[in-house]
């Protein structure tokens, strides 16, 4: 079932909806402030359209062109910097550790569970 917005604009939103102990809270992702609650889903999520549709009507989205920001003059910004090796090497290393981790608790998950 389309809501307006999206029969109107052929797109769709992610919302966060989460149960709470009176009800349900929708949230607009990528817009923290942009909540509304509901006793029911329905309600919650019907609040949470009305909510965004009336910060839409004081604003509007906008894009960019990428090279308004001028990203190939940051190529090469750090290649005379004295710490830019060590800062690599210490990402590199990080990000080995967060691997094995992952991969860690990937292939425990992967373990059946025993029952003694």
């Amino acid at each position: 079932m389309a809501t307006t917005m999206e029969k109107d604009h052929m797109g769709t939103i992610s919302i966060l909806l989460e149960r709470e102990i009176n009800g349900f809270r929708a949230s607009v992702l990528g817009l923290p402030d942009c909540q509304a609650q509901g006793v029911t889903r329905e309600d919650a999520l019907s609040n949470v359209q009305k909510a965004l549709s009336k910060r839409l009507e004081s604003a509007e989205v906008v894009t960019i062109p990428l090279d308004s920001f001028s990203l190939p003059k940051l190529a090469g910004l750090f290649k005379d910097d004295p710490q830019w090796n060590e800062f690599q090497a210490a990402m590199a290393s990080y990000r080995q550790e967060v691997d094995a981790e992952l991969e860690a608790e990937y292939l425990q998950s992967d373990q059946p569970s025993s029952v003694a």
